[in-house]
């Protein structure tokens, strides 16, 4: 017979109301035959412990009970050599919930293995895995040595399509896990999905190895045009850095007092549109192997760093729009928002156990990120089926409830895990502008990334902007103010282009239609009084836009219908170059 319970808590005690919280808790492990077998083994363990305890206690009536630990502390058999010390089972001084979720299994000694760090517990690959075989056992397992160090000895475990495990996210509070009708459920969800291969249709796999800088360059424009995303992979050192102050500060400028805003699920279970607090890296550092917190630091910039070199030409927003265009509009006022240049690099800074929930990043931008250390699951989604620009926004809307939507989301949407590793020379992830995913951080990681424009990639930038003037408040993350200026920017550049840049149609009009009505793309969640001004480059970038416009259609009215019609992810066909020079001839003059 089912369990019954207390649906409507908000008459009970705080008493009442904790005891049936642990009650529906307890249910939903239960009704998992492993979980459940697991939970009376431990019973039994508990008990014989119990028993242990009194028995030791009446033949040393003089003494107290042993000392009962919270943490483990892993400790190091060389230098080189890090391992993960285990506690024996130690001798409780009382059963409670918390005492009979924890395996016994665990407690026992473990003969040490072999890592590159103790607060990773993985190998890297050093290649792309054959798709025709397993993945090794070592990189399976991203539990070890992290239950009751980084994250609470409760905290439950999962194994993901590939055969990965992992632990969930877990915030004890009053005995019972605050996390597990909110980012337990997202990530067992997420974990069902497969593996990307190389051979996936989705995901353009590339090995670094072998390419030359064009045909690396080429190959990412092309998966990106075509709203694919692209990992690339390439041997190197297998040497994992320890994430410390010492190690941000020396490789990357980042003072331990910086300011920073902090992302606290704790605080998030409360109001998941207020998760923040303020603090200092050197206060998140202090708690990174905090079992009772999981937090994040977003957005920390890093201007000085940027794309590797050999992939810097891929940011037309920067080396087009931004380089070869204040000659033909100075930029007199002095005015240039900060976000044109912070955005083109960042850092992200996670605990064990942080879930960034499915999203598509703001601005429309091509997002890029280098694993430093740690390990994230990054499971990028795409829709069955080619959708309109209604259904489209309707289809991510899905995500903005998950628990109810989840059956529907499945028929909707398929999704991969790319999983990110570091230790590589170079192990980048690139996503398509307006690409829904969602992000799981198991072990402690520091990453780097940022945001770019592409020419061949507008197309999708105009509709992730286009969604976020409707539904941005539900959709995606942080909000800036640049996006126009780099638009306007890269639409200056278009007379003078170099010949070696390609330009598709339905991505040129789409950046023409942004730079014409900036007022249609205006983020719905941006509640800082942001107002879209002229600057010294909107009157000729709206000039150049209209002529554009103009060449191709009528008006932009029936330029607007066509482009909307049809697959929104259609690059368009190859604009020719001949063509685009004859209606831009009068911006080409050296005298104005």
């Amino acid at each position: 017979m089912p369990l019954r319970f207390k649906y409507n808590l908000q008459g009970l005690d705080p008493k009442e109301k904790q005891a049936e919280q642990k009650r529906r808790w307890l249910a939903r492990q239960m009704e998992d035959p492993e979980s459940a077998e697991r939970i009376r083994a431990q019973n039994r363990a508990s008990k014989r412990a119990q028993r242990h305890r009194e028995k030791m206690l009446k033949e040393s009536p003089g003494q107290g009970a042993p000392p009962r630990f919270r943490r483990q502390i892993p400790a190091t058999t060389s230098p080189g050599v890090p391992s993960v010390q285990h506690s024996t089972p130690g001798i409780p001084q009382s059963t409670s919930i918390d005492d009979i979720l924890i395996d016994p299994v665990l407690r026992s000694p473990v003969p040490p293995r072999r890592m590159v760090d103790a607060d990773v517990m993985t190998d890297p690959p050093q290649c792309i895995p054959d798709t025709t075989q397993p993945l090794s056992p070592p990189n399976l397992d991203f539990i070890s040595g992290i239950l009751g160090v980084e994250v609470p000895q409760q905290s439950g475990t999962v194994t993901w399509a590939d055969g990965r495990r992992t632990v969930l996210p877990c915030v004890m509070s009053k005995g019972i896990d605050i996390c597990e009708d909110t980012d337990v459920a997202m990530v067992r969800f997420l974990s069902e999905f497969p593996e990307s291969k190389p051979t996936s249709n989705n995901v353009v796999h590339l090995q670094r190895d072998g390419l030359t800088r064009g045909q690396l360059q080429q190959s990412i424009s092309e998966a990106l045009r075509h709203n694919k995303p692209v990992i690339i992979r390439g041997s190197g050192s297998n040497s994992a850095p320890a994430l410390d102050v010492e190690y941000l500060e020396t490789n990357f400028g980042i003072s331990p007092l910086m300011r920073v805003t902090i992302h606290d699920v704790a605080k998030r279970v409360m109001d998941f549109t207020h998760p923040h607090k303020n603090g200092t890296i050197q206060q998140f550092l202090d708690d990174i192997d905090d079992p009772s917190k999981i937090q994040c630091i977003l957005d920390i910039p890093l201007s000085h760093v940027g794309l590797p070199p050999e992939l810097q030409l891929l940011d037309h927003g920067l080396v087009y729009g931004w380089n070869q265009t204040t000659v033909d509009c100075p930029i007199k006022s002095g005015k240039v928002h900060p976000d044109n240049f912070t955005t083109k690099s960042w850092a992200l800074l996670h605990q064990a156990g942080f879930v960034s929930y499915p999203h598509h990043d703001a601005d429309g931008a091509i997002t890029f990120v280098r694993i430093e250390t740690g390990i994230k699951f990054w499971v990028v989604f795409r829709p069955k089926h080619v959708l309109s620009r209604t259904a489209l926004q309707k289809a991510q809307m899905l995500f903005a409830n998950f628990a109810k939507n989840r059956e529907e989301i499945m028929l909707t949407w398929d999704a991969e895990v790319i999983t990110l590793l570091d230790g590589d020379l170079l192990i980048s992830s690139f996503q398509p502008a307006g690409q829904v995913h969602a992000v799981y951080t198991p072990n402690k990681s520091f990453a780097t990334g940022g945001h770019l424009h592409h020419f061949g990639s507008l197309h999708l930038t105009e509709i992730s902007r286009y969604i976020d003037a409707h539904k941005a408040q539900f959709l995606t993350n942080q909000v800036h103010g640049n996006a126009l200026e780099t638009f306007q920017r890269m639409t200056i550049a278009l007379p003078r282009l170099s010949s070696s840049v390609e330009l598709y149609h339905r991505a040129l009009v789409g950046l023409c239609l942004m730079v014409i009505n900036p007022d249609k793309y205006k983020a719905s969640n941006n509640d800082q009084g942001y107002k879209i001004v002229e600057s010294e480059s909107t009157e000729r970038a709206v000039a150049i836009a209209t002529a554009i416009i103009h060449h191709f259609y009528k008006d932009t009215a029936t330029a607007q219908r066509s482009y909307r019609s049809g697959d929104q992810s259609d690059p368009g066909e190859l604009v020719s170059e001949e063509e685009l020079s004859s209606c831009l001839r009068l911006f080409t003059s050296l005298t104005s």
